[in-house]
């Protein structure tokens, strides 16, 4: 069994109408650079945003149809097999979805299958500095830009105080109208 030293940087937040989330670029392998600019820790598919640090729930998307809470139950249960496996795995993720019945949702995974349904949520190294920007400037509320801003006043903190370099944030929104991307967060 290995593990990695690093965890991917992920930030999200649950508005009124669209759930948005944002995730570094870094690809690292212990202390090593492997690839900046990174773009497939995005995984997407019915209105549906997932942030994955391993690519297993592209199963989830491409072979059934589930709504966002589906999606999230069904993750549950492939990581407790993964856990129960000889090949256990780190992953950790945010779900983020858009159902026209429910509206937007965010939920959190970790590497136990622990999830539950917030407002905002983060992981990796830069998410202990992120979470008290977003528990301050967090509002259902928000717009898309002002969520956008909160995001960059995230990456800016995680950027002054981490150690590790994470140049670049890429940011997603999902809603009623589909997934859009926004502009690369850099500093």
């Amino acid at each position: 069994m290995s593990l990695a030293l690093y965890f991917p940087c992920l930030l999200g937040m649950q508005c009124d109408g669209f759930t948005i989330i944002a995730a570094d670029q870094t690809n690292l392998q212990s202390i090593v650079l492997m690839k900046n600019g990174d773009d497939n820790r995005f995984t997407s598919c019915n209105k549906k945003l997932k942030k994955i640090t391993l690519q297993f729930t592209a199963l989830i998307c491409f072979r059934y149809n589930l709504n966002t809470v589906s999606t999230v139950h069904f993750a549950r249960n492939s990581l407790a097999e993964i856990l129960r496996s000889n090949t256990p795995s780190l992953i950790s993720m945010l779900i983020g979805g858009y159902d026209t019945e429910s509206g937007a949702e965010l939920y959190t995974m970790d590497f136990l299958g622990s999830s539950v349904k917030v407002p905002f949520g983060s992981f990796g190294f830069g998410g202990i500095f992120s979470l008290g920007i977003m528990d301050e400037c967090y509002r259902p509320s928000l717009t898309v830009f002002e969520a956008y801003e909160v995001l960059k006043l995230c990456v800016k903190e995680i950027q002054t105080r981490l150690f590790v370099n994470l140049p670049s944030f890429q940011v997603k929104v999902v809603s009623k109208e589909g997934i859009q991307a926004l502009p690369i967060i850099t500093h």
